[in-house]
């Protein structure tokens, strides 16, 4: 019997699920909304979203875009029963069954130790997070979801660094700059290794950071409050404030936008650059993650691109892997 390969980027923003053939991929994106505890919510209406509650060791979750969901920035997330709920979940909007195999990433700082070697213990850690088992709740008593059958752990914006197509400049270095909801990651990589002392994670400096800005520009500019689904939208999809019915302005939207991500981009570009050291001897500068949309025009390297497809850029580059491993 074979066995289907999910591939999942795991963000603390949203949950990425890859699946299929080369040219064929079925793409799921799920918000990494939940929160502690039994808060189910029933939907009205044929399109209205209903939560869902799920069971599992370290407590129980409801997921579902319409809660204050919790924080998912903390230092242990990876491993942790949210993060567990949360990719159980997508797998099953999915459509996962048994058995299947899981691909899930670990942030380069989490998956390698200071001397570059696995950190063979955290990767355990992440491959047991995903083979504890998950139960949703339903009317008719706990369902059991599918544990994977194989958890592959691989190191995240690593792959797509080894596999970028550079054409003849194979001794020069490339930059991976992978832009999400909460980090900004940097991974450097000359002649198939990882140069450490150029890699790191700028903390609170993503796509979310953009977002707070934004919100407390068209706050202070209007004098009335905003929603975070509402600044989100206004910010990332262009669609326009209403508050009391009434539309705001948008010159006034317009400006709190174009500051917002200067302002994140330019604190972006002093952070990579303190970490990487440069980014001039690169022969690609390649931005993945939801945040490559919003800041690729606002970054100042005339040789960084954006991956053609950033949001699912790791989770295509780990499926291609394992697919060539296991034909």
């Amino acid at each position: 019997m074979s066995i289907t390969l999910f591939s999942c980027d795991d963000g603390f923003g949203d949950i990425k699920i890859l699946q299929g053939d080369p040219g064929q991929r079925i793409r799921h994106t799920l918000p990494s909304r939940a929160q502690s505890g039994d808060w189910y919510q029933a939907g009205l209406g044929t399109t209205a979203e209903e939560s869902a509650v799920y069971e599992t060791e370290g407590g129980t979750f409801t997921v579902g875009e319409s809660l204050q969901a919790e924080d998912t920035r903390f230092s242990d997330y990876a491993v942790s029963p949210l993060n567990r709920v949360l990719v159980a979940h997508a797998l099953h909007h999915a459509g996962a069954r048994a058995p299947f195999a899981l691909a899930v990433g670990l942030p380069l700082r989490d998956y390698f130790r200071a001397n570059g070697t696995p950190n063979e213990g955290r990767i355990a850690t992440k491959r047991q997070n995903h083979l504890t088992p998950v139960r949703l709740r339903t009317i008719d008593g706990p369902v059991d979801l599918p544990v994977p059958q194989i958890v592959h752990i691989l190191p995240q914006s690593l792959v797509v660094a080894m596999s970028a197509d550079i054409g003849d400049e194979e001794d020069a270095p490339v930059a991976v700059v992978d832009i999400g909801s909460r980090t900004t990651d940097i991974t450097v990589v000359q002649q198939g290794r990882v140069d450490f002392t150029r890699c790191g994670t700028l903390p609170d400096l993503g796509v979310a950071a953009a977002i707070d800005r934004f919100q407390g520009a068209v706050e202070d500019a209007t004098g009335q409050r905003l929603t975070r689904n509402v600044a989100q939208n206004a910010l990332i999809h262009q669609k326009p404030i209403k508050l009391y019915g009434q539309a705001v302005a948008v010159d006034i939207v317009d400006q709190a936008r174009a500051k917002a991500i200067q302002a994140i981009a330019a604190s972006m570009t002093h952070g990579v650059e303190q970490q990487a050291r440069t980014l001039a001897d690169c022969a690609a500068v390649i931005l993945i993650g939801g945040g490559a949309y919003l800041f690729a025009d606002a970054l100042p390297w005339p040789h960084a691109r954006a991956h053609v497809d950033p949001v699912f850029a790791n989770a295509d580059a780990w499926h291609t892997l394992l697919e060539a491993q296991n034909p």
